[in-house]
């Protein structure tokens, strides 16, 4: 006899469960189910639902899909892939893991993006959902993908790129709002283009002889700087933070722990609006980074300091904040009175 549908946890692959803000792998065992907690967690208790679905996954369903990516693909992503992909990967779960892979339409596609509140985030919830098409076509599953984009397939919401360019004032003006540590802060963002992940995880002994190491969390990417005396300065005034005995952060809150992503954007944004500074995340100081490295040396260094793959990925990201300077043609005709 098939399982009963679901009335709460819709947005959950099957056998997990919600319960008073922790997860359970739920079973019938002797004619009575089981629940196996797995943590509050749910990133933790993702992973462990996994390794106990084992191969019972049976491949019709969008939402089997979805579970053996979240199970084989997803654990294998940098952690704040993970983070922002399970979530996204809920939602999805909650408007199409009912339905047969065969039987989702573009039409199905369409409405998802015309209904979604925000547009943005729809375009990325069916980039992934064409992704997990793609390794369904790879698993033997499909032969379709109704998620795909470009010519021919259902066109995304409209989207502009971000063009904000913190300007060399502005800056200034955020320096002059904050603390010495986010003095700090701001100071390595910028020399280094280094993501908001990867300052807030940094730790002391990353910190070398003779360079300063970040692996990158989205990228995998380990990455050495030089200890220029620019450099060399600026973390010597942030080893010189008070801190609590035994934390191993360069940047922590009195506790000693690293910041949360919370208690991160609300120093931000207190920074910003003592500075009188619109509309400026904390993002687009690397996007400054970047702009100015490839005014001071070109774009390949640029892409050095971003750890990008390629220079188009480099170009991409910052050429919306950069612009083209003119000069104008000299005239021909006097017009001067």
């Amino acid at each position: 006899m098939p399982p009963r549908p679901r009335t709460k946890n819709k947005d959950l692959p099957r056998h997990l469960q919600r319960k008073a803000g922790r997860f359970y792998y739920v079973v019938m065992l002797d004619g009575k189910n089981r629940w196996i907690p797995l943590g509050g967690n749910y990133s933790v208790a993702l992973a462990r639902w996994a390794e106990l679905e084992g191969k019972q996954i049976d491949g019709e369903t969008v939402g089997d899909a979805i579970s053996r990516y979240s199970s084989q693909i997803l654990p294998t992503l940098a952690e704040a892939t993970r983070k922002v992909r399970s979530y996204q990967l809920s939602r999805l779960q909650a408007v199409f893991g009912h339905m047969r892979l065969d039987d989702v339409r573009p039409t199905h596609v369409a409405r998802y993006l015309d209904e979604r509140s925000k547009p943005i985030a729809a375009n990325r919830e069916i980039g992934l959902l064409s992704t997990v098409y793609a390794y369904a076509k790879r698993w033997g599953w499909t032969d379709v993908n109704p998620a795909l984009a470009g010519h021919g397939n259902v066109v995304r919401n409209r989207e502009h790129r971000r063009d904000r360019y913190i300007t060399d004032d502005e800056l200034k003006r955020l320096h002059s709002a904050a603390d010495t540590q986010w003095q700090c802060i701001i100071e390595l963002a910028y020399v280094t283009a280094a993501r908001r992940g990867d300052l807030m995880k940094m730790r002391l002994s990353d910190i070398e002889r003779d360079a300063l190491v970040i692996r990158q969390g989205k990228t995998g990417a380990r990455i050495r700087y030089e200890l220029t005396p620019e450099l060399r300065n600026i973390i010597g005034r942030a080893k010189m933070l008070r801190r609590r005995v035994g934390s191993l952060h360069l940047f922590a809150t009195r506790d000693g722990k690293p910041y949360s992503e919370s208690g991160w954007e609300s120093s931000w944004r207190r920074i910003r609006e003592r500075a009188g500074v619109a509309d400026v995340h904390f993002h687009d100081l690397r996007a400054k980074a970047l702009t100015d490295a490839k005014r001071a040396a070109g774009r390949d260094y640029a892409q050095a300091l971003a750890a990008h793959a390629s220079g188009d990925m480099t170009e991409a990201y910052i050429r919306a904040r950069d612009s083209i300077v003119v000069r104008p043609l000299q005239p021909v005709l006097n017009t001067k009175e």
